[in-house]
């Protein structure tokens, strides 16, 4: 595991030196020569007023976009700046963005630019193909004022229809030598951080949040409009998915450590890369740990079959602890199985590790290996997972999505509010190598699994836990 650290290590928010790994002392002295801190307020943005978003968002767009290698592009404390989502900025080398005081995203969702494929809204912060960029904060705010958007997505006769989807609050894409630091997260309109497809990243010390009693009561809001009881979607559970994830990260050599995420989806969910990816064609190497989460999992996918073979390896998380959470460990696929461009569609899950777990009474599955839960607001189900399965619904495995050698070592569960958990193997594609080493449970629920696990169609072995999965 600390080879993930000495991997993501070269990045140094100190001297340019150092981050550059610069042989020539003249070049280290040159460049710490130009190194500038810019605020933002002496160059046009202005604070404190709703109506500067626009204004603000290009102000930032330019300083970031002709900061030169040392700089530091700085959002002073004080009032906080409102800011129209779109800062788009690329190609950025030994470059800083610290945010001491607030972001705030505009509400004015009809005023909110569109990405360039017209299909999705613009981020609120999209960096790409950059090289040894910080961004840091000393406990700055980054704030998505998602609630609008999510009152749109959910019930969008009411609130108004969105024109495509939503957009992330933080979005990194074909980057190297990242420090994410020192940040809080609030309330994004989809995922508060993605790093897509990235090498040699870490992420330390960012506090995520959701309003997580309104997304409760947009759940029971929909949930009544269509007839549902209220008991099957209490509201502790997830009656659909808002991804709101917390963390999302794809590609190599990946830290994440000291964070703590409370959200209502995936607190971290590592995705899967293909051929197509830049740095590596498996997300492998990443080691996440020392984190507080409380969400709908610290998760593996989901990993769609994909013509170009999906993957996701080589996967550690260790030293979390999940109080009150809904998810617990859930590993998942995703339905598609078939041809693609000529080429069958495949996936691979494998060699993920979690160990020294304590997840105290989640509210839903602690252990879910299978296909992945799922049903968004507006949507047909078709060969999906349903989110309320077993009370009622399907779930269907995938014979094209292989899951190899995944190790549960002391993992603890208190007071869990179901039976232990599930793991629903393909019969024609079984599981193979999981390995289950000292997974205990303090009072099961007895619901729906009579305090055992369900399982199926996987192989491994079992050592020290209770109970014991009867299909390993």
């Amino acid at each position: 595991s600390d080879v993930y650290k000495r991997q993501v290590s070269t990045q140094s928010t100190g001297t340019v030196c150092h981050a550059m790994m610069r042989p020539s002392v003249l070049l280290c002295a040159l460049a710490l020569s130009s190194a500038a801190v810019i605020d933002i307020t002496e160059h046009g943005a202005i604070p404190g007023d709703t109506k500067s978003s626009a204004t603000n968002r290009a102000v930032l767009q330019r300083l970031l976009q002709t900061a030169t290698s040392g700089d530091t592009i700085l959002v002073p404390q004080g009032s906080p700046f409102y800011l129209q989502g779109g800062v788009f900025v690329t190609g950025l080398v030994n470059v800083s963005l610290d945010v001491r005081g607030s972001l705030i995203a505009d509400t004015d969702i009809d005023a909110w630019p569109m990405a360039e494929n017209g299909q999705s809204y613009a981020h609120v912060l999209h960096f790409a193909a950059c090289r040894d960029l910080t961004i840091t904060g000393a406990g700055g705010l980054l704030d998505g004022s998602g609630i609008g958007w999510w009152n749109r997505m959910v019930l969008p006769a009411v609130f108004g229809k969105l024109k495509g989807k939503r957009p992330k609050l933080l979005y990194l894409e074909e980057s190297s030598d990242l420090l994410v630091e020192n940040l809080r997260l609030h309330n994004s309109p989809s995922f508060h951080l993605q790093l897509d497809d990235v090498t040699r990243a870490e992420v330390r010390n960012v506090s995520i949040t959701v309003d997580r009693d309104h997304q409760h009561q947009l759940k029971d809001t929909m949930a009544a409009s269509l007839g549902q009881e209220k008991l099957l979607w209490h509201p502790k559970l997830q009656p659909w998915d808002l991804n709101t994830d917390g963390i999302d990260p794809s590609g190599k050599d990946i830290w994440i450590h000291d964070c703590s995420i409370l959200n209502d989806d995936d607190s971290i969910a590592v995705k899967p890369c293909n051929k197509n990816c830049k740095y590596s064609d498996c997300s492998e190497n990443m080691l996440i740990e020392n984190m507080v989460m409380t969400g709908f999992g610290a998760s593996i996918g989901s990993v769609p079959p994909h013509s170009s073979h999906n993957c996701v390896r080589n996967i550690t998380f260790r030293q979390i602890s999940m109080p009150q959470t809904g998810k617990g460990i859930y590993i998942k696929s995703n339905p598609s199985c078939g041809i693609e461009n000529n080429m069958t569609k495949t996936g691979l899950i494998a060699d993920i590790t979690y160990e020294e777990v304590h997840i105290m009474e989640p509210r839903w599955w602690a252990v879910w290996i299978g296909p992945q839960q799922q049903h968004e607001p507006n949507s047909a189900l078709g060969n999906k997972c349903s989110l309320d399965y077993p009370v009622s619904g399907k779930c269907p495995t995938q014979s094209c999505v292989d899951f190899r050698n995944i190790t549960l070592r002391n993992i603890r569960v208190t007071k869990p509010w179901l039976s232990p958990g599930v793991i629903l193997g393909n019969a024609s594609n079984p599981m193979t190598g999981i390995l289950f080493d000292n997974v205990t449970f303090d009072e099961p629920g007895w619901f729906p699994y009579k305090r055992k696990y369900k399982c199926q169609n996987a192989q491994g072995t079992v050592a020290r836990s209770s109970p014991i999965p009867d299909c390993l």
